[in-house]
């Protein structure tokens, strides 16, 4: 059995063609995990071929909307996909406990009423809840979350500005380490998270791009404060020794060939030499021991 690694979602808040909301599905034997719930993720699962109803558990990074908008509908489709089968077992959601809480707990309150008539429609009114809330308290040295058959998840804080809390997380498979960023500038709690990893899943932008977009360069300056610029990622991906480094969120998002190309260039110039891969949606991997080696196929790679 491989380790499955699915990028669902490479988008920003601002809407890209072909560019789903933030999202990484990590799955192994039976256990499937994920990460962030942007827009459209619950159809990017779906397309990726996989069945809502055998989710183990959903972890969010922190609280902003790009990575949290997808919630109600991903909650809210597996409820009912899955109770018509049998009793819908709740989806626990985990996340670092503060602004997420209110959300999270509010989420589906507008849809109140949508979940009695349905549950009035088949006659079994003690249904339980379409969700089940986990709250996780990240702290200065990493957090075990869950084990989940053979994958270990672990969450650690990263430097999102003021956004606070956000965390990264580290999940340990049978096959090897894969690392999901979420949202932060370079630190050092990634980059001791991704010491050695198979897989570092972060996100990035990209300077001159910006600039180019008419963003002034003071601005621009400032998104080091709470998002990683592509030449640092770079030099953080190469001191910690990365397997394989895939870039996602790019802000701004690229279009073409020719800016995915810039975005590995601009990693290339920090330092970085090992596979690199300018995610799309729906990018994966199958992740593979051999040995003591992890072998790692990513479609596709740049």
């Amino acid at each position: 059995m491989t380790t499955r690694v699915i990028v669902t979602g490479t988008g920003i808040p601002i809407p890209a063609p072909g560019r789903a909301g933030a999202g990484i599905f990590v799955g192994h034997d039976e256990a499937a995990i994920q990460i962030d719930c942007g827009r459209a993720t619950t159809l990017r699962l779906v397309e990726a071929g996989l069945d809502l109803s055998q989710l183990t558990a959903l972890l969010l990074t922190h609280h902003h909307n790009d990575h949290v908008v997808g919630l109600a509908d991903l909650l809210l489709t597996r409820w009912i996909q899955f109770r018509s089968i049998h009793d819908a077992p709740p989806l626990p959601v985990h996340f670092p406990r503060g602004p997420l809480c209110d959300y999270v707990d509010q989420v589906l309150d507008v849809y109140a009423r949508d979940i009695q008539i349905r549950r009035e429609s088949t006659g079994r009114t003690s249904e339980p809840h379409p969700e089940s809330l986990v709250f996780d308290v990240p702290g200065d040295e990493p957090l075990l979350v869950l084990r989940a058959g053979a994958l270990e998840i672990e969450s650690f804080l990263v430097d999102h500005g003021v956004a606070k809390p956000a965390v990264g997380y580290r999940i340990t498979s049978p096959d090897g380490v894969i690392v999901v960023s979420g949202d932060t500038r370079v630190c050092a709690s990634v980059e001791s998270a991704a010491r050695g990893a198979d897989v570092l899943v972060h996100e990035v932008f990209h300077t001159a791009m910006l600039e180019q977009l008419g963003r002034e360069p003071e601005w621009v300056m400032g998104m080091k404060g709470y998002h990683a610029e592509a030449g640092e990622l770079g030099e953080m991906a190469s001191r910690a020794e990365v397997g394989h480094l895939v870039l996602t969120h790019m802000l701004p998002s690229p279009n073409g060939a020719d800016q995915k190309q810039a975005y590995a260039d601009a990693v290339r110039a920090g330092g970085f030499c090992g596979p690199l891969t300018v995610a799309d949606d729906l990018d994966r991997s199958e992740e593979r021991r051999v040995g003591k080696e992890c072998r790692s196929r990513w479609s596709p790679d740049h």
